[in-house]
């Protein structure tokens, strides 16, 4: 799928049942009867995201549920707003690839979701046509969903250690930071890939989300190995996905590609640690 394509799974009088590779692909195209399928965490960022579009009920990829079950906590978040939500269980589908999700199995739903008939261990086909069945949508704005900002965690004469939570924010700077290792709350799947590449970044470091199947939680790490950008991730239970400071401050290191491996990047690391190893190569 190109970026920021989205699919038609479904369209009946009731709405339509959408999917994206990243939750952040949908925007204007979306309606209040659309049941939108992300291939992202449903974490509260990526959940809110939905909900400002005023999505009809939102599915999203459990990734490894984690620490502090980050991974799913924007069901809650959309419960607390009477929205309904599920996550597919983590090896069912392949993070960020949402016709994967559409494919895989329920394994979280909120109440709101299942008081429609979603069940734990259905299709997510089956469910989404359940929640087709949802009020219809209406515009739900939380002030974390518009978090933009770039956080600069240290600088040092040969480049910065940046922040931030997602792909929205690295989509929106326009000038390469070859000197820069980011450090996102989100996963490391292909949807990184193209931001990265753009800005030609010395290296990132991000979530491993539990893996998922295929590996698809890492999936970038060849990718940005061939343009020689270091990426590294952290394991889903010692950091939140999602959660900007926590992957900073709670981060350990999981698993890297071959270019962070030759910059001294190893496993069982802190993530400030491994940014040094990265900005110092």
């Amino acid at each position: 799928m190109a970026a920021d394509e989205l699919t038609i799974h479904h369209e009946d009088t009731r709405g339509r049942i959408l999917s994206a590779d990243s939750m952040t692909y949908f925007d204007e195209r979306v309606g209040k009867r659309d049941v939108l399928i992300g291939g992202s965490y449903a974490a509260r960022m990526t959940i809110a995201w939905a909900m400002r579009l005023g999505a009809r009920a939102i599915i999203a990829h459990a990734a490894g549920v984690g620490r502090d079950d980050a991974g799913i906590s924007g069901l809650h978040l959309a419960q607390d707003h009477h929205v309904p939500a599920l996550a597919c269980e983590t090896m069912s589908a392949r993070l960020a690839v949402g016709e994967s999700v559409y494919e895989g199995e329920v394994g979280h739903a909120n109440q709101v979701a299942q008081s429609l008939g979603v069940e734990i261990g259905q299709s997510v086909a089956e469910a989404s046509n359940y929640l087709l069945d949802a009020e219809v949508g209406r515009e739900v704005i939380v002030e974390e969903s518009l978090d933009d900002r770039i956080y600069e965690l240290e600088q040092f004469p040969n480049g910065n250690i940046r922040a931030s939570w997602g792909i929205p924010v690295l989509r929106s700077i326009q000038e390469p930071r070859p000197q820069d290792v980011f450090i996102q709350a989100s996963h490391c799947g292909l949807t990184l890939v193209p931001h990265v590449m753009k800005l030609n970044l010395r290296g990132v470091i991000a979530n491993d989300a539990g893996r998922g199947k295929n590996d698809s939680g890492i999936a970038s790490f060849p990718y940005l190995a061939r343009e020689g950008i270091a990426v590294a991730a952290v394991g889903a239970m010692s950091a939140r996905i999602g959660d900007v400071m926590s992957t900073w401050e709670d981060g350990v290191i999981s698993c890297m590609n071959e270019i962070a491996e030759k910059h001294g990047v190893r496993e069982g690391m802190r993530t400030r640690e491994a940014a040094h190893a990265m900005l110092n190569a």
